[in-house]
C-alpha cells in the first residue's frame, strides 16, 4: 500500500482483504469502541480525522454507529491515494458525509486539519521514529481532545505466525506481502513511549489487544 498510484483491480481487491482482516482481528470494533466513549463524554459534535485513512472502514464503522443513535459528528479521511478516497467514498453507506482529503501525509509541508480527535490504523509504521515525533510535536497543537491509535505490536511471532499462515489466507498478494512489511516496522511498547516522551505527549495508555496489536489513547488536552 506505499504505492500511492495504486488503482483498479488490484487496489480493490487488497482494500477488500484489509477490510475482512480488520473486523476479523477486532481492529475497526477497538477504535470503535474508543471513539465511541469520546463521542458520548461530549456535547458537542466532534470533528474526527483518520489519518491514512485507507478504505475508509474506520469512518464508516463511527457514520453508522452515528447514525443509528442520531448522533451530530464531522468526519474527515486523508490518505495519499486518490484512488483509494474514491473507494472510500463509493463504500460510504450512512447518510453522514464524509469527506476525502488527498494529501502526502509524510511529507514536510504537511499540515494536519484542526481536529477534536485524530485517529489512525496501522498507518504510523510508514513514519521513521524521528519522523513520527516531529509529526506529533508539530500536530499536537491541533488535536483539542485525544490520539486514538491502534498499531501493530512488533513481535517474531507474529511475523512467523503470518508468513506461515499467509499462503492458506484467500487474499491477494499484496494483502500478504503488505502485512510482512507492517509487522517487520511496527512498533515494541518502550519505543512507543519514547516516541511519546519524546514529542511531550506524557498523558496515555497502551493496551494491549488480541493479534498483536496495540490501541495507544493520548490526552492532548487543547480543549479550550
Amino acid at each position: 500500500m506505499d504505492n500511492l498510484q495504486l488503482s483498479g483491480k488490484e487496489l480493490h481487491d487488497t482494500l477488500n482483504g484489509l477490510t475482512h482482516i480488520n473486523r476479523f482481528l477486532g481492529n475497526t470494533n477497538a477504535t470503535l469502541r474508543a471513539v465511541q466513549n469520546e463521542i458520548m463524554a461530549c456535547t458537542e459534535p466532534l470533528t474526527i480525522i483518520d489519518l491514512g485513512c485507507g478504505g475508509g472502514d474506520n469512518l464508516l464503522a463511527i457514520a453508522l454507529w452515528c447514525d443509528e443513535h442520531s448522533i451530530e459528528v464531522n468526519l474527515i479521511g486523508i490518505d495519499g491515494n486518490l484512488h483509494i478516497l474514491d473507494y472510500a467514498t463509493q463504500q460510504n453507506t450512512s447518510t453522514i458525509d464524509i469527506e476525502y482529503i488527498k494529501a502526502n501525509i509524510l511529507a514536510d509541508d504537511f499540515v494536519l486539519p484542526a481536529c477534536d480527535l485524530l485517529i489512525s490504523s496501522h498507518f504510523m509504521y510508514h513514519f521513521s521514529d524521528e519522523q513520527l515525533i516531529d509529526f506529533l510535536k508539530k500536530s499536537k497543537s491541533n488535536i483539542r481532545r485525544k490520539i486514538i491509535l491502534s498499531e501493530l505490536s512488533r513481535s517474531s511471532i507474529a511475523y512467523a505466525l503470518f508468513k506461515i499462515g499467509a499462503p492458506l489466507m484467500p487474499f491477494s498478494k499484496m494483502v500478504k506481502d503488505d502485512g510482512l512489511r507492517a509487522i517487520r516496522r511496527s512498533f515494541r511498547r518502550r519505543e512507543v513511549e519514547q516516541i511519546l516522551l519524546e514529542a511531550g505527549l506524557t498523558e496515555y495508555s497502551i493496551q494491549w489487544k488480541w493479534a498483536f496489536r496495540y490501541l495507544i489513547l493520548v490526552t492532548v488536552n487543547n480543549i479550550p
